[in-house]
């Protein structure tokens, strides 16, 4: 998450863009794109294959994985303080 943050990464890219298969295989943790990663933790799904192209288009697998992601970058992105949150 951290690597999300530092690189500026936008996140409606992670689900919008399409990625090479190099992309996804990529195991360079300190590269500036954070695909790999979020893909190969399970975050990630491969939703369209374009063959014309050898693009892949990822998604989410399901709703509950998209929640837990948001939630879990939520601090990340929009820090609170303990003594602010109404939680």
């Amino acid at each position: 998450m951290k690597l999300l943050k530092d690189n500026n990464f936008c996140l409606p890219d992670l689900t919008s863009e399409g990625v090479t298969a190099e992309t996804l295989t990529d195991v360079e943790p300190f590269k500036d794109n954070p695909i790999a990663v979020i893909y190969q933790s399970g975050y990630l799904t491969i939703k369209e294959y374009d063959e014309e192209f050898n693009i892949y288009r990822l998604g989410f697998p399901n709703k509950e994985v998209a929640e837990g992601f948001i939630k879990y970058l939520v601090p990340y992105y929009m820090p609170i303080k303990d003594s602010e949150s109404v939680y």
